[in-house]
């Protein structure tokens, strides 16, 4: 698959089919990531996969009861050893230690769509509880968590604001827009894609406050 073709189709997914995701599977997405660009080439990106029922409810209880997240054969944790970079850039190692771990989390959602498969990346969630569900030692930060496994459904696309609002040339706020201009890409109709998307988040809805009320009759 080109590689414009994976990122048009990249989409956000919520919404998961009951069907497992191999070790295999998980690791060919991670694998290939290993390749992303690192600040001095430090690597300092650490996974945690979690499968386990349980563990991902209680993850999900931590990202502020994103409950659709349980649905997801896997969550992919993301972990960032500072260290590891301050040691070699002093006070800006936090920063590129940050910045590492958001290129390679965007190639694992890239390479699992080239690979079929559908992914949500989550960033709102309790640092020091998932910590704690996890073990993960006080010196690694858990920075994002990929959910991934096989699309029910995906999101639908979000519109795109076109590249004129967002270039300058060589100062801020310089503007070169003539007729020799790369290709500028034509906005995208939204109509059809907020019925989708309304259609889409009510269906997450009834499916978050099903769970719930499952978990309140077994207790």
């Amino acid at each position: 698959m080109e590689l414009d073709k994976i990122i048009h189709e990249r989409r956000t997914c919520r919404d998961f089919k009951k069907k497992d995701l191999s070790t295999g599977t998980i690791a060919e997405a991670l694998d290939i990531s290993r390749f992303a660009p690192s600040s001095g080439n430090v690597q300092n990106w650490y996974f945690v996969i979690v499968r386990d029922n349980e563990k991902k409810e209680a993850l999900a209880d931590e990202c502020h009861g994103q409950v659709w997240m349980v649905d997801a054969p896997a969550l992919i944790v993301i972990c960032n050893k500072t260290e590891e970079c301050t040691k070699k850039f002093k006070e800006k190692g936090e920063k590129f230690s940050i910045q590492n771990c958001a290129i390679i989390s965007s190639y694992i959602t890239l390479k699992a769509t080239d690979m079929g498969l559908g992914t949500a990346m989550v960033g709102a969630f309790d640092e020091e509880k998932v910590r704690m569900v996890l073990d993960i030692p006080y010196n690694v930060t858990p920075e994002g968590i990929i959910a991934i496994g096989h699309p029910n459904s995906l999101d639908e696309d979000q519109d795109r604001e076109d590249l004129k609002y967002h270039t300058y040339f060589e100062s801020w706020g310089k503007k070169v827009f003539g007729k020799d201009s790369w290709p500028i890409s034509k906005p995208i109709g939204k109509a059809t894609k907020k019925a989708s998307q309304a259609t889409n988040r009510a269906k997450l809805k009834a499916s978050g406050l099903l769970r719930k009320t499952k978990e309140k009759l077994k207790k």
